[in-house]
């Protein structure tokens, strides 16, 4: 099977496999933002989070490796603008903000809006792999989708208790 590229896609397949390439790039991307989002954090159980998270991320990232080899031959992927652009805005108030709950609730909130994101797409990949009939693959996507919704509800969490420092900051 040969590569996809914006230029190729013209069925269901090639759209699989062009998402499969966006969300590849996503996770590499946000490994190491997480690293940074993680030191950026004046809260430890938030800089925990990230750092638990990007543990996730391996795993995410390993079997969306093992999927892209065998739909192309190979793992590669194709830059994903929307996670850049994510990631540049956390990126951008971080340096514009003084470490503390101010901070902290920004990275909880640029969390979210990452993890939505992430949650949305690989949604749309497991849609595409049951019409595809690929169900092993789908049950490796349901898994990321269980462990980004586990992340998301621990944001959720640290989210109320650092808002309220923020607001009183």
């Amino acid at each position: 099977m040969h590569l996809v590229t914006t230029h190729h896609v013209k069925s269901v397949l090639s759209l699989y496999t062009l998402q499969m390439r966006y969300l590849l790039s996503t996770q590499n991307q946000i490994s190491s933002a997480l690293e940074w989002m993680s030191e950026a954090a004046s809260d430890e159980q938030l800089k925990e989070a990230f750092h638990s998270h990007r543990n996730e991320v391996g795993f995410q990232r390993e079997r969306l490796n093992q999927i892209l080899i065998e739909l192309t031959g190979k793992a590669d992927d194709a830059k994903c603008a929307i996670t850049a652009a994510l990631i540049a805005a956390v990126e951008k108030t971080v340096r514009e903000t003084d470490p503390g709950p101010v901070r902290d609730a920004w990275l909880v909130a640029s969390g979210h809006k990452i993890g939505d994101f992430e949650i949305a797409s690989y949604g749309v990949a497991l849609k595409w792999a049951l019409i595809l009939g690929y169900t092993y693959e789908a049950s490796l996507l349901q898994k990321t989708l269980d462990e980004e919704a586990r992340a998301d509800g621990l944001l959720q969490s640290i989210a109320e208790r650092i808002n309220l420092a923020a607001k009183a900051a």
